[in-house]
């Protein structure tokens, strides 16, 4: 069994699923063996391909107009699977930001953010548009971070 690789492609920021999109098509138009075309979703300007070979994604990428250089260093599976995975809300929020409440009875107000609870997956929030101070204890997916 032939053994495959990733390689990373830098396009125009922006562009990437055109040129993923691309990559797929000439790649089953012209017979060659890639198997899959990522589009890693914090990282702008970058296609990972996953082929057996370098000069198989030089080949399906040549001529390609938003593709900005050449496949470059081979990546390992557990690279591109960290580039994949999503973060967790409740990572990128901590006490003292400022978040908007985007489900449940309090949606679309602002509100600061007392404290977390990771485990529960929740978070303490104190509501500012509020005539009296309220706090309540919402999931961390209800929320979306609005400043620091």
């Amino acid at each position: 069994m032939i053994e495959m690789a990733f390689f990373p492609v830098r396009t125009v920021s922006g562009k990437e699923l055109e040129v993923a999109l691309l990559i797929e098509t000439r790649a089953k138009a012209m017979g060659l063996d890639v198997r899959s075309v990522v589009v890693p979703p914090r990282i702008k300007g970058f296609v990972i391909v996953e082929a057996p070979a370098h000069f198989i994604v030089l080949e399906v990428t040549r001529g390609i107009k938003h593709v900005k250089g050449g496949p470059g260093k081979k990546m390992k599976k557990e690279e591109v699977l960290k580039l994949v995975k999503p973060i967790p809300i409740i990572e990128l929020i901590n006490v003292g930001d400022i978040v908007e409440l985007v489900a449940g009875p309090f949606k679309g107000m602002k509100a600061k953010v007392e404290g977390k609870d990771v485990e529960k997956n929740e978070v303490i929030l104190n509501i500012l548009e509020a005539a009296y101070p309220l706090q309540i204890t919402v999931p961390a997916d209800y929320v979306k971070p609005v400043r620091r």
